[in-house]
C-alpha cells in the first residue's frame, strides 16, 4: 500500500505530523511518501518511517511545481491524505493519482478547500492538540487509538564544542507577537547559572541573531549562542543533550517535546491546548484578549507578563525530579 502524505508546514507542524505517518507505516505495512518543503527535508529524509520525501520549493514553485506533479502522477497512491487544509496543498492532493482523498472536516477546512472531492473525517474539536487532530485520520481508518510516538532520527555532530551540561533557550519564533524579550532571556539564563550552575545554549534561526547578541550582551552568565548556526539535524543533537529548553511556541519547541525532552512553554497569542508542547510545561497568563492568534502585536502584554521566576518555578519542578 503506498499512501501519500502532503504536509508543507513549517518544523512544528510536520514533527506534530510525524505520529500519524508511524501510525499508517506499522498498521497499514504502508509505504509512506510526503510532500515537504525544505526544512523539513533532512528530517523527513532520514526518519525511518518515510520511505520517500518529494520536495516542494515554495519560493521557487513556479519552476518547480511541473516536477512536482509529474513525480505525484508517477505512483498510483491508494490513499492521500491533504493535512494543510489550503488551497495549494489541495490542488496537489487533486493532482496526484490517488484511489481515496481524505481531508479535515468542512469546518477545519481553509481557504474554501472543503469544496473539493474528498473523503471527509469525522468534525471533532478544532481545539484539540493538533497531534491529536492528526491522528483522527488514523481513527477515520480503524487504526485503533495509542500513545504517539515520533522517533526523531539521530542529530548530526555539532560544529563546536557544547557543555557537559546546559539549558537551551530558543529565542525564536515565526510570529513576531510570539517573542519574549532580550533582557528577560538575559535574566533568565543569569538565574539559571545562579541557582543551577548551567551556561545557557542560545538556538534560533538567522533572523534570530539579533536578539541573540543582546541576550549575550546583557546577560552576566555563560551564554553559547548558536542563532543560525546549525542544522536541523544538528539541531535535534543540541536539544537531545540539553537538561531541559526553554522556547516560545516555535518549531524547535515541538521538536523538544518529540524527543522526551523537559520544556518549558511560553505562551501568550496562541492556544497551548492546541499548538502547545505535546508534553511540557506552559506559562501562560489569563488576559481577555489571548487567545488573539495575531502574527504581530503592538501591545503584547500577554508575553511581557511571563517573567524569568515564572520559567524558574517550572524549572525547579523538573530538576526535582531527576
Amino acid at each position: 500500500m503506498d499512501v501519500l502524505i502532503i504536509k508543507l508546514g513549517a518544523l512544528g507542524d510536520v514533527i506534530n505530523t510525524l505520529p500519524l505517518a508511524i501510525r499508517l507505516k506499522e498498521h497499514l505495512s504502508a509505504r509512506v511518501h510526503w510532500v515537504t518543503e525544505p526544512l523539513s527535508f533532512p528530517l523527513l529524509s532520514r526518519h525511518s518511517h518515510v520511505d520517500e520525501v518529494i520536495l516542494f520549493e515554495r519560493h521557487q514553485w513556479m519552476h518547480s511545481l511541473p516536477g512536482l506533479v509529474r513525480t505525484l502522477r508517477q505512483t498510483r497512491f491508494d490513499m492521500a491524505f491533504d493535512l494543510q487544509r489550503i488551497a495549494k496543498a489541495a490542488l496537489l492532493c487533486m493532482a496526484s493519482r490517488s484511489s481515496r482523498r481524505i481531508g479535515f472536516d468542512r469546518a477545519r477546512c481553509k481557504e474554501m478547500t472543503w469544496i473539493m472531492p474528498f473523503e471527509r473525517i469525522a468534525p471533532a474539536d478544532p481545539s484539540r492538540h493538533m497531534v491529536k487532530q492528526y491522528l483522527e485520520f488514523a481513527e477515520h481508518l480503524g487504526i485503533p487509538e495509542d500513545e504517539p510516538v515520533w522517533d526523531i532520527p539521530r542529530g548530526d555532530p555539532v560544529g563546536m564544542a557544547l557543555p557537559e551540561s546546559y539549558v537551551v533557550l530558543n529565542v525564536g519564533a515565526t510570529k513576531p507577537a510570539n517573542r519574549w524579550k532580550a533582557e528577560r532571556f538575559a535574566a533568565l539564563a543569569d538565574l539559571i547559572m545562579e541557582r543551577y550552575h548551567l551556561p545557557s545554549v542560545l538556538t534560533g534561526a538567522s533572523e534570530d541573531t539579533s536578539i541573540a547578541g543582546q541576550i549575550v550582551k546583557q546577560s552576566k552568565a555563560e551564554v553559547i549562542d548558536l542563532t543560525g548556526r546549525t542544522t536541523i539535524m544538528e539541531l535535534v543533537t543540541v536539544i537531545g543533550r540539553a537538561k531541559a529548553m526553554v522556547s516560545c511556541d516555535t518549531g524547535p519547541m515541538h521538536l523538544a517535546a518529540a524527543l522526551g525532552k523537559d520544556v518549558v512553554a511560553l505562551f501568550g497569542p496562541a492556544d497551548p491546548r492546541r499548538t502547545g508542547p505535546y508534553r511540557g510545561h506552559v506559562i501562560r497568563k489569563p488576559f481577555a484578549c489571548s487567545p488573539c492568534n495575531k502574527k504581530i502585536c503592538t501591545d503584547p502584554v500577554c508575553m511581557d507578563a511571563v517573567l524569568p521566576v515564572d520559567v524558574m518555578e517550572k524549572l525547579e519542578l523538573i530538576f526535582k525530579k531527576g
